[in-house]
């Protein structure tokens, strides 16, 4: 029994692993493919447009999510999740043998916008319904713990793809990275899909999905999200609180290793390097959390977490833009141990907002849209914000506004004692 509870475990939180590893690579490679792909004089302008097609393959996700929601809700979770893997598989193999500006022209930038898009399409089924899985296999008493397997794994994949990133740009001289070292983290995400693939096509469906369908004899259409009162003001809270998660994991774990060398001018190997121990301090401190979560009501901790995100954003941007190392670790020492605790708090929350039934379609409708209204765009705001105002420090108050849609999700959850309980 125990062993059948580990597989359920590891083949349901896997997923993100791959994706996130696949759908972030072309973050952390950025700087080397905005000159592949957008070969402009002006470099900051070249990341700009690499930046843009990551915030359009972030508006993908709210697509992705419902269309991939509406089959776990209807069809099962397990279906639902092998098919959001095989949909990755598609866009990192291609990715990785696409052809440069120097060799098809305008055609490059396109068809990786739009495998981008397809990746973000992807992206939006797996993360939420991952979530929903874990939550509905997992013991009583360790809900929060389970479901915060899942943002562990994802810093894990996160810093599988920032380690290969770092790996590549160390490994190979120059002039072989732009011809082809780019393109292995890629191919090694393409083989990482056909493995979780083949690990969930034995996965058992979930206790609470079976239930439902011998209950329900149709599903309940999606109109109903709209017309319900309470369904919107719990689809509310759930744009508040994913916004300000999709900020600051992005400020914090994707974009940080870009501002470190493009602003602070350490060297893209020491920034993904700072980048990648952080992703693992992050994965340890957010299962404490998660423990500290189902020992103690979440809500309390939420506003804690929120209040000094709030407080501490400015201060611990000085230290980021202050050219030195041992006040750049303190910073992130200090936002990674916050973060997490926000994390832990929230995603029980956000997952039991909504009922069994329309829970998969909901949950990754409204977690997709703020991750990609709010998340998707923000390495090109911040960048932005940062030429329009020469100052570093700009992206502290992005932190604080993020915080601020927390802090307000917070009020709103008053009235919910059920989910202030353990």
């Amino acid at each position: 029994m125990k062993s059948n509870i580990k597989y359920i475990l590891i083949g349901g939180i896997i997923g993100n692993f791959i994706e996130w590893y696949n759908f972030l690579l072309y973050g952390f490679l950025a700087p080397i493919i905005s000159l592949l792909f957008f070969p402009l004089q002006n470099k900051t302008i070249a990341l700009l447009f690499t930046y843009s097609i990551f915030a359009v393959s972030f508006l993908a996700r709210p697509l992705g999510g419902l269309f991939i929601g509406y089959l776990g809700d209807t069809y099962g979770r397990q279906r639902a999740l092998i098919i959001s893997l095989i949909m990755m598989l598609i866009p990192a193999l291609l990715i990785g043998l696409l052809p440069t500006y120097q060799s098809i022209g305008l055609a490059s930038p396109i068809l990786l916008c739009l495998l981008r898009i397809l990746q973000g399409f992807s992206t939006g089924g797996e993360h939420t319904g991952s979530a929903i899985y874990v939550y509905e296999h997992a013991p009583t008493t360790y809900k929060s713990f389970w479901i915060t397997t899942i943002p562990a794994i994802v810093a894990l994949g996160i810093f599988m793809s920032s380690a290969t990133a770092w790996i590549i740009l160390h490994l190979f001289k120059r002039t072989v990275l732009l011809a082809w070292g780019w393109r292995i983290g890629f191919w090694l995400g393409a083989l990482f899909c056909i493995v979780g693939i083949l690990l969930r096509l034995k996965l058992p469906e979930t206790p609470a999905f079976q239930q439902m369908k011998k209950q329900l004899k149709k599903p309940i259409p999606l109109s109903l999200i709209f017309s319900e009162k309470y369904l919107l003001k719990n689809m509310l809270i759930l744009l508040l609180l994913s916004s300000c998660w999709g900020i600051i994991y992005q400020i914090l774990y994707v974009w940080m290793p870009t501002y470190l060398s493009h602003y602070q001018f350490l060297t893209n190997s020491k920034s993904l390097a700072i980048n990648n121990s952080y992703l693992l301090l992050f994965s340890l401190c957010i299962l404490l959390a998660g423990y500290l979560a189902d020992k103690t009501n979440r809500l309390p901790l939420l506003f804690i977490a929120c209040s000094l995100l709030i407080i501490s954003a400015y201060p611990l941007f000085t230290w980021l833009s202050s050219h030195n190392l041992t006040k750049i670790n303190c910073a992130m020492l200090i936002l990674s141990v916050i973060f997490s605790v926000y994390i832990a708090a929230s995603f029980t929350i956000m997952v039991t907002l909504f009922q069994v039934e329309i829970r998969y379609t909901t949950f990754s409708l409204g977690f997709n849209l703020g991750l990609a209204i709010f998340g998707g765009s923000c390495p090109l705001i911040v960048t932005w914000l940062i030429h329009l105002t020469n100052n570093n420090k700009a992206p502290a108050y992005y932190i604080i506004s993020a915080a601020t849609m927390g802090f307000l999700a917070c009020l709103l959850l008053i009235n919910k004692q059920s989910l202030q309980k353990k």
